[in-house]
Order: structure tokens, then sequence, then C-alpha cells
């Protein structure tokens, strides 16, 4: 039965081949200039090291080191140096294997905590480790850490919508500018993106992020393309008014809301602001109108983000993807339409003095005959001045409650009723017909 001969490991195989390289001038008495006059001719051959595929040559310096490794410390020194990467490397493994434990056990103790007690209590010495050392190796062990109240981890995936204008993506970033006298002012920016092609649809910034402020960016977008299937937003106050989600039933969209504290799902509107930070807010020095700063946003729409490759979308521009799309899609809403399906209609009861109020303000009808009566009013949902009112279809004249001016006009009294040109008196119609039947 033969004997199985052991085979050398890698880092073996290498010292034995530096050594079949300088070993016999290990043997020999050499001069400082001798031996480098040797390591100059061997370093002008050729060597294949082991597992190599093609022979190569080595400099006479390195060659120089080889010698000095092996006169020194043997055919061992002449291994390579390990070059094992990893975390927390000053640490046992039996240390490793119990910060691990502890944070299998406490999944949402921070890791400067788990320092902090490792320290207390003699685990680890004081500075062996830092706590973005021992961050990244729980990260390595697949044991990042998660928060009490935060669910397990949702399964994410990438996804896109089938074609343009089957999802829009709106979202508010606030970008902080300077006034003339170095003042720091929030300025809202809007912003309506398709998830198809990655266009942005609408950019403006605002003063303000009320429901008013998106609906006006909102219009504008599609005043110029057709209104998407799905308007994907998150939870800000602005996207949860009731004039918003009755304009979107009107046109037709489907209004999606992302799950609260979960910034991940938004996940292709923070890309884009973060670009836009980049490469245009970041930037704004003394530019602190409303005007500058929509002004900075357009330019870099068209000159930069519109046109450059994106490569989600593999190398195309979001320009180029959302054009091509643009032509299946049904014509974008005229203003009268647009305006008709963004009207709100309330209903309010006029009280006995001929008044009744909206957002406030007190308004006043034309005609005694309408008190207690309930109008249906439109308003304007941007002005919320009213437009138009009608009681069971009929068109009501309306108007503002001046009480100085009503102190002038002349009331209407009994007195001035007109007289009435048929009689009416029940009693004596009931005696004319006893009349006539009895024949009285």
């Amino acid at each position: 039965m033969s004997m199985k001969v052991p085979e050398p490991t890698k880092a073996e195989a290498m010292a034995l081949f530096r050594l079949g390289v300088v070993g016999d001038l290990l043997a020999r008495e050499l001069s400082p200039g001798e031996l480098r006059d040797e390591l100059v001719a061997r370093a002008a051959e050729r060597y294949r090291p082991p597992d190599a595929t093609a022979s190569r040559q080595f400099h006479w310096k390195t060659l120089q080191s080889w010698y000095y490794a092996a006169k020194h410390g043997g055919h061992r020194a002449l291994a390579p140096a390990s070059r094992k990467e990893g975390f927390a490397l000053a640490l046992s493994p039996e240390t490793r294997d119990l910060l691990l434990q502890i944070r299998t056990e406490n999944p949402s103790a921070p890791a400067n905590l788990i320092l902090d007690t490792a320290v207390r209590q003699g685990v680890i010495e004081e500075g062996q480790v830092s706590v973005s050392t021992l961050r990244r190796l729980f990260a390595e062990a697949g044991l990042p850490r998660t928060l009490a109240n935060r669910a397990q981890r949702r399964d994410r995936r990438r996804w896109e919508a089938a074609r343009v204008g089957a999802v829009w993506h709106a979202d508010v970033c606030h970008v902080w500018v300077r006034e003339p006298d170095g003042t720091p002012r929030k300025v809202y920016v809007h912003g309506i993106l398709d998830d198809h092609s990655r266009f942005v649809v609408a950019l403006e910034g605002r003063d303000s992020e009320t429901e008013v402020d998106f609906l006006s960016v909102l219009c504008a977008a599609l005043l110029q393309y057709p209104p998407p299937d799905v308007l994907y937003v998150d939870n800000g106050s602005c996207y949860r008014g009731e004039v918003l989600a009755l304009a979107c039933a009107k046109l037709g969209i489907k209004l999606v809301h992302a799950k609260a504290y979960d910034p991940q799902a938004r996940g292709k509107m923070e890309r884009f602001w973060r670009r836009l930070r980049e490469r245009c807010t970041d930037y704004l020095k003394g530019k602190s109108s409303l005007q500058d700063v929509n002004a900075a946003l357009l330019a870099f729409l068209d000159a930069d983000y519109q046109a450059h490759p994106h490569s989600s979308l593999m190398g195309e521009t979001p320009s180029k993807r959302f054009r091509r799309g643009l032509g299946a899609l049904p014509r974008a809403w005229t203003a009268k339409e647009l305006a008709a399906a963004l009207e709100v209609t309330v209903k309010r009861r006029v009280a006995g003095d001929a008044t009744f109020s909206v957002e406030g303000r007190t308004f006043e009808v034309r005609g005694r005959h309408l008190a207690n009566k309930t109008l249906d009013v439109v308003l304007d949902p941007f002005t919320r001045a009213i437009l138009r009112a009608s009681y069971q279809g009929k068109a009501v004249v309306v108007g503002a409650c001046d009480p100085a001016l009503n102190r002038g006009r002349r009331r209407a009294k009994p007195e001035d009723a007109p007289t009435p040109t048929l009689s009416f008196d029940p009693i004596a119609a009931l005696l004319d017909r006893a009349r006539k039947e009895t024949g009285a």
C-alpha cells in the first residue's frame, strides 16, 4: 500500500520557489558588490511562480529581500505575508464570538452601548477596538442594528413601472438659501418624477409646503402631460388634504401613500434629491429669491439631469425614454377640464338673516325665500373663493355680506306687502257651498 505524499500549501510552495531562486547564494561568501551583481543578473531572467500561467521577472531588490529573509529566518520567512482582511482583528476569536452573541441577543442595542458595557465588564480592554470597527464587525456577520419598534426587515425588490405615465412619484425637498443680509431661509422644492423614465415632470421651489402649493405644481404638470395612473406620495400634510383626494378621483388618478417611517420605499425620489443637492442646490450662493432658485432648478433639469444617461435606464437618458413612451398616451387635460375637476362643492345652510359662512367669511343671498334652505356652494380650490351657488339646481345670487352697507338699506315692512287680488275666506266658501246643496 503506497503512502500518500503530503502536498505543500500555497504559502509553502511559494516559499520553496523563492528559496530555489536565491537559495544557492546563501552557501556562498559574497561581498556586497558581488551580491548585487548576482541579483541583477538573476533579475534579467524569467521565472514561473507556483500556479502561475505565465513566466515573469522580479526586480533585483525583490530578490535581495528574499535573500536576507532566508538568511535570517530560514525558508519559512520566505512565505508570503497573510493578506487576511476583516474587522476587529485585534480581538481573540472567543471575544469576537462573545460580542456577536451579545448583538444576537440584543439586536436593538447600539454598538457604542455594547462596547462600553464590554469594557466595564472586562471583556475587552479600553481602546482595543473602536465603535465603527464594532459596527463593521456586526454588519459583516449579518447582524446590523434593528430598532425595537421596527418590524422584521421587509423583502425589498427593485421594481419599475411598465410604461411612461403608469406611476408618478411626488415629494418635497427642503433647501436652505441666504437672504442678502445673510439670514438663512428655507425653500420647499416640490418635485414630481415619472417612475418608468425617471423624467421629472415638475420641479418648483415655493415658500411653503401646503396642499395648495402641491396642487399648483401638479396642475402645471397636468397641463403639459397626460395624468398618471398612480400618484405615489408620502404621508406629509400636503398630500393628505380632501381637495387632492377629490381631484385625483375626478381625474382618474389613484392616490397611494407610502407606509409611514419607511424612507426606503421612496428610494427613487431620494436618489433624485441627492443628485439635485450635489449638482445644484448646494451651490446656491447669494441666490435667495424664488425666481433665482427656480431658474437654477430649471437649468439643472434641462442642461444636466434630463439629458444625462441614467444607470437604472441602462445608459439611456430620462428625456429620451419619456418622449418615446409619451406618444402612446392620451392627450393632456385642458385648462377648462382641469378647473372643473378641481372645483370643490360644499353645502351651507342659509340663516334667517339670509347669510351663510364659508371659510370664516360671511356671505348673503338675494331673496328671503332662501332662509333656512341648504345651498350647494362651489369653491375655487386655490383661493377658496365662491365660484357659484345653487339651490335645487337653480342658480342663486350671492355676495359678500357688508353689515355697514346693510345698515342704510330700507327694510320691507309688513304694511308694504302687496294687497292680494283674490279674497281668501274659507268660512264664506263653506257657507256658500251649503246654500247650494240645500237649495236655499
